[in-house]
């Protein structure tokens, strides 16, 4: 036989629950640190380059380092994703970057996120867009030898 719940005390408990998680987090060194650091980067920014930063709008530019990773140097890219296989007729689609207005985006260095993510859970949710981003770190991250 089930007991009657009040349901005040079940949402009481959750909210305790989540207080307790939030300030567990907000008191974590490692994410400080990961904020300091990030602060770090951004005030080496000038006010003026700062203020005229807009990373929605811009132009996607040539980019002469491009492609970082193709379906033949990443095993993430699964064979019914393989563009070029099933009958793309150019690769110059990889060979772009996004330049946002009044600023310019750092290249994705794996070994700093590496830093960054370390002893943290990441989750990919979604569809297959998600499934994409997931496959695109894995193949950003592949670069990075082990030690």
């Amino acid at each position: 036989m089930e007991l009657p719940v009040n349901k005040t005390i079940i949402n009481i408990a959750i909210l305790v629950s989540f207080a307790l998680i939030l300030i567990r987090i907000l008191n974590d060194p490692v994410l400080q640190n990961t904020y300091n650091a990030a602060a770090v980067d951004h005030m080496n920014m000038s006010e003026n380059e700062e203020s005229s930063c807009d990373i929605f709008t811009g132009e996607w530019v040539p980019d002469p380092d491009a492609p970082y990773y193709t379906n033949k140097t990443c095993w993430a890219i699964h064979e019914h994703q393989n563009c070029m296989k099933h009958g793309r007729p150019d690769s110059n689609f990889l060979k772009w970057k996004w330049k946002p207005d009044g600023c310019d985006l750092p290249a994705f260095s794996p070994g700093q996120f590496l830093r960054m993510v370390r002893n943290k859970t990441m989750a990919f949710v979604g569809d297959s867009v998600g499934r994409n981003q997931m496959q695109s770190i894995i193949c950003l991250l592949s670069k990075v030898s082990t030690i």
